[in-house]
């Protein structure tokens, strides 16, 4: 299940709910214009939801309800109490779909005949009066007719052993369907093609093509409307049919064959008994031996009777083709000797060959084929076969052996017309409503649940400094290793907290990656280039804060991508790339970090315009220009005020952009690399932290004070002797990973006049930090460890000091600095 699918299952409880209390106060206030005009609002936006997924049921019968209320909210209609009956058979109906695509993640196509049959009966409610029109729910006797005649013809072009074979196979259990499809005649106008539809139906036996209705004159013809039924016979699946025309269903009727149709006689006798009187007297003949088979079993005649009964009923079973009964009912035979009674013969002929109650008669599904038909003839037989209505309840769809759509209970008639018809509901208030899996809670109580846990990770960190006091003031070692011991009990207790409130903020990218393929397409036709968007690991995850923070700078990145990298088609051509461009914009998680990548494979950035724009904007002097790298020269793209766009428009050229996306994401914590080849494209790295919550930081000594430095920035920590620092243009340096590194010192950083200290080997303490692409040794006195803390930015009179990230509680009540080397250096 997609996020997006999950998001609208959520949404739509919401609204599933909202309209049900919107309907049960329009009863008692009827003319309210507000509660209509805000039930009309909650239909509306189900419905649009629905249509992003194929829901197609779901759809039509939220489109037929919203059609209705729109009638009523322009007067055309009165609200009733019978109307607002069927809007909540119609909200139960939809609960019903949602619980079954939250359960397998789709909708089956067996609830089509009834959203069909629930859409038409909601429609049929905008009349002038708004009373709940009668809806015909099985075939009247004319339709039936029609049904019956078509399928004459269709049986009597069958040859006999055809037919015969058919009749077999439904004897066996397998599907033989009737098929019959009546299209709008406005169809072609919706894109539809009956025809195709029709050759799409696999195990055709027959198929035909009718007129409707009487041909007008070829003068009078309008080409552009169907008036044509297409009838077929087909051994599919019943559930594939459903699927096939689930769109339209209510231009399809299809009905079961049962065996004895393909049986009864049309234009030759195939020796096979299905006339009238035959049918008539097989049922004669079986209700006959179940008369005997119930009289006393004392009788000394009994074996004999026994015997009797069951040779003609395996005379029977000869008779009409079901000779693999013969064995069971034998073995009946035996028992039934053997015991001397009759119950085993009794048993085997109500499971074998069963007697329909009289109020049974007349109510097969059309997923039933009926091992004894009780009417005769083709029509009866047919009539037999229709679907009819049984309960239609707000309990789990049942498995039906052929995944056919479930018999559901039809709306009733008019109350208006029949007062003492009573109104069924699919589900009632007492029923038991599927549990929500999704709860919604306040952002402010998520970051209570973060302040709180802030808070605990304060105190575990205490505990450590009471474990020290007590073995260096007090000499109790015994109680430091219990109070360490119970530190790791709760150091546990406390990062699975913390990292399943983190999990409760987390959010996947592609809620902004899912706005991209509009703004490309936008933007690439404006600048008229042709570009194919790429976007991987839209599911990976990060914390809410950072996600909202991070829509701008992609945005401002793809502008760029797709106004400077990019090439238009011509030039493309020229250059031996294809006419379109390619930008991927790809996610993905490296430890603790989220990485994104922005490519594309389009011109690169040249690094000597970059030099020569840098310097005409005086970005750099004459001395910078002549002996700054290449890379160096790209990363001036960051540089505030820097555009190579030569005419201001409304994607670039004010020298805003760049410097943007980098201040923005180092704000979060961020880091932004930018790799370029001229002429193959550009790639920008995003690597962004999981979580803004908790920061892990180092904690450093210089001039006695502690400072923190994050994680994020330090790539390494080394201890560099005296002797191996050489001075270079007057400024600190050392060879670290055989790469020159400038060495600074903390202390004339914060403008402390004190040497930094070495240790006893004379070795000085160097921690080497990225600055934006940089790597920097900043000398220290010492290095200690790497804790969590809640990281709080620096208010008031601070709130404007530059170089500090903000401030922390250490466990001990200390408060810790936390240092910002980008600001610094």
């Amino acid at each position: 299940m997609t996020p997006l699918l999950e998001q609208f299952i959520s949404e739509a409880r919401d609204l599933l709910q909202g309209i049900g209390e919107k309907l049960l106060q329009l009863e008692t206030s009827p003319g309210s214009p507000e509660l209509m005009k805000e039930l009309f609002r909650l239909v509306h936006t189900l419905k649009g939801g629905s249509g992003l997924f194929e829901f197609p049921e779901m759809t039509r019968v939220l489109h037929a309800g919203e059609d209705l209320l729109d009638t009523v909210r322009d007067g055309r209609v009165a609200y009733s109490e019978s109307l607002a009956d069927r809007l909540l058979e119609t909200m139960d109906f939809v609960g019903l779909l949602m619980d079954e695509i939250e359960a397998t993640g789709s909708s089956s196509a067996a609830h089509a005949d009834y959203s069909a049959h629930l859409a038409k009966s909601l429609q049929q409610l905008m009349g002038d009066s708004g009373e709940v029109k009668s809806v015909e729910s099985v075939p009247g006797p004319a339709k039936t007719a029609a049904i019956s005649a078509s399928l004459s013809l269709a049986l009597s072009e069958l040859p006999a052993a055809l037919r015969m074979r058919l009749y077999r196979d439904v004897m066996a259990g397998s599907p033989l369907s009737w098929l019959e499809y009546t299209p709008e005649a406005d169809c072609f106008f919706k894109g539809e093609d009956p025809l195709f539809l029709m050759l799409q139906i696999p195990e055709t036996v027959w198929g035909g093509i009718a007129s409707a209705q009487a041909m007008p004159p070829l003068a009078e013809l309008d080409a552009y409307r169907c008036q044509l039924v297409f009838r077929a016979l087909t051994a599919a699946e019943p559930a594939i049919l459903h699927e096939l025309f689930r769109y339209i269903p209510e231009q399809v009727g299809i009905t079961a064959i049962p065996a004895l149709v393909l049986a009864a006689p049309h234009d030759d006798n195939n020796g096979v008994p299905g006339s009238e009187s035959d049918v008539d007297g097989f049922r004669a003949i079986v209700q006959s031996q179940r008369e005997i088979l119930s009289l006393p079993d004392n009788d000394a005649w009994l074996p004999g009777r026994l015997q009797s009964v069951a040779a003609t009923l395996a005379a029977c079973l000869r008779a009409t083709g079901r000779k693999e009964l013969l064995a069971s009912l034998e073995k009946s035979l035996a028992l039934a000797l053997t015991e001397v009674k009759a119950l085993p013969l009794q048993t085997w002929l109500d499971e074998f060959l069963p007697e329909l109650p009289e109020k049974e008669k007349n109510s097969q599904t059309c997923r039933e084929v009926p091992p004894l038909p009780r009417a005769s003839g083709l029509r009866a037989a047919l009539r037999t076969s229709e679907c009819s209505s049984a309960g239609f309840t707000g309990q789990p769809l049942p498995e039906t052996p052929d995944n056919t759509a479930p018999a559901y209970e039809e709306p009733s008639v008019s109350t208006a017309s029949h007062p003492d018809v009573e109104i069924k509901f699919g589900r009632r208030a007492e029923d038991s409503y599927a549990v929500a899996r999704t709860l919604k809670v306040d952002q402010g109580k998520i970051d209570r649940l973060m302040s709180l846990i802030g808070e605990m990770v304060v105190a575990k960190n205490s505990l450590p400094y009471l474990a020290n006091r007590a073995e260096a003031q007090y000499g109790a070692s015994e109680l430091a290793r219990e109070i360490k011991a119970q530190y790791a009990v709760v150091n546990r207790i406390a990062e699975e907290m913390q990292d399943a409130i983190m999990q409760i903020r987390m959010m996947p990218v592609s809620f902004i990656f899912q706005r991209f393929p509009r703004l490309v397409r936008d933007t690439s036709r404006k600048l008229g280039k042709e570009v194919n968007l790429v976007l991987a690991g839209e599911d990976t995850e990060a914390d809410k804060n950072i996600i909202e923070a991070l829509a701008d700078p992609l945005i401002h990145i793809v502008r760029n991508s797709l106004d400077h990298g990019l090439e238009p088609p011509g030039q493309r051509r020229a250059a031996g790339k294809p006419a379109a461009g390619r930008l991927s914009i790809c996610a993905s998680q490296e430890s603790d970090r989220v990485l994104i990548d922005i490519a594309d494979d389009g011109k690169g950035i040249d690094p000597d315009i970059i030099k020569r724009k840098a310097y005409e904007n005086g970005l750099i002097d004459e001395a910078m220009l002549e002996r700054i790298t290449d890379r160096e020269a790209i990363n001036l793209v960051f540089a505030a005020g820097f555009s190579t766009a030569a005419v201001v428009s409304d994607l670039s050229g004010r020298g805003v952009g760049m410097d943007v996306v980098r201040s923005t994401v180092e704000k979060i914590g961020g880091i932004v690399t930018l790799d370029s080849e001229k002429g193959r494209g550009t790639r920008i790295r995003l690597s962004l932290p999981l979580s803004m919550a908790v920061s892990n930081v180092m904690i450093i000594v210089t001039n006695d004070k502690v400072f923190g430095v994050p994680m994020e920035s330090v790539v390494e920590t080394v201890r560099v002797s005296r002797s191996a620092i050489r001075s270079i243009q007057r400024r600190l340096t050392a060879v670290l990973r055989e790469r020159i590194i400038p060495l600074l010192s903390l202390n004339d950083l914060l403008a402390l006049n004190v040497p930094q200290r070495a240790n006893e080997d004379g070795e000085l303490a160097v921690m080497v930090v990225r600055v934006h692409d940089d790597l920097i040794g900043v000398i220290v006195d010492d290095f200690r460890e790497t804790v969590d803390i809640i990281l709080k930015p620096l208010t008031g009179i601070l709130g404007g000091l530059p170089g500090y990230a903000g401030s922390a509680l250490l466990g001990d009540g200390s408060v810790l600095m936390v240092l910002n080397f980008r600001e610094l250096i």
